[in-house]
């Protein structure tokens, strides 16, 4: 009887988003779902300038196939090693109240790359604002897409 109670106990727990949880979590998201940055379906995981920048890119695509970005930029890279990548994964998080710094550091064909993710905490959990490469020099939040 006590088995059939936990049982039921855990499917009346409300099941809460993926993302609204660490903010770490809300970024091993990309990294789990490869390409999944560009997806309508994954576009209330982000807010802000990157929320901004993804809507702009699309319209773009939409009107006249302009491509804004030319690689996955959870990766900072055209092509990947997506096992390399999930093996060699680490994430560091900072949080500052409803903000928080994400960095993930792994290796992409043997070669070390970071890529930095910063966050807004809001009802719908942490959400991705901007993401940034210094190896690369590029900010979602500073590219433009017409």
């Amino acid at each position: 009887m006590l088995k059939c109670l936990v049982l039921v106990s855990v499917f009346a727990v409300p099941a809460a988003p993926a993302f609204a949880g660490d903010a770490s979590l809300a970024v091993r998201y990309f990294y789990d779902n490869l390409g999944a940055e560009s997806g309508l379906e994954n576009r209330d995981r982000f807010a802000g300038p990157a929320l901004e920048f993804l809507n702009a890119a699309d319209a773009a695509w939409n009107r006249d196939e302009t491509l804004c970005l030319d690689f996955g930029f959870p990766v900072d890279a055209q092509d990947f090693d997506d096992a390399e990548i999930a093996r060699t994964l680490k994430l560091d998080e900072t949080v500052d109240g409803d903000t928080a710094r994400v960095v993930a550091r792994f290796n992409n064909f043997g070669e070390p790359s970071e890529v930095e993710w910063t966050l807004e905490q809001n009802t719908a959990g942490w959400q991705v604002s901007d993401v940034a490469s210094t190896a690369n020099d590029w900010r979602l939040s500073t590219l433009s897409c017409e």
